[in-house]
């Protein structure tokens, strides 16, 4: 596991297996280039689902979501981007959006007890 980006809001990390990358913290229009760089990084070239563990975010805007959108329409074709323990309120935002219809894009949800 690498660390893509980091500083006092968001760290973004590469996980591995399944590829991947973790958000911790917050993601919103300041810093959400950082994670569509890393996004760009990490999925050009591969193979297979691609997983964005969003677990440990504490807060994503919509400029946020926007790029994980984006990131899902660019992913090679037969692969997809897998939100990874998403929320239910960030369900319901892409939802709301109409993202959630997007080719290449699943959100899993958190499991709930």
């Amino acid at each position: 596991m690498g660390v893509d980006y980091a500083d006092g809001v968001l760290r973004v990390e590469r996980t591995w297996p399944p590829p991947g990358v973790r958000l911790l913290g917050e993601v919103d229009l300041d810093n959400c280039a950082h994670v569509r760089s890393a996004l760009v990084e990490q999925t050009a070239g591969g193979t297979g689902d691609f997983y964005v563990d969003v677990s440990s975010l504490r807060f994503i805007d919509v400029a946020g979501i926007r790029t994980l959108v984006e990131a899902a329409v660019r992913i090679q074709p037969g692969r997809r981007l897998v939100v990874h323990r998403a929320s239910e309120e960030l369900c319901v935002l892409v939802r709301l959006a109409g993202w959630d219809r997007v080719p290449g894009l699943v959100l899993e949800k958190v499991k709930t007890r």
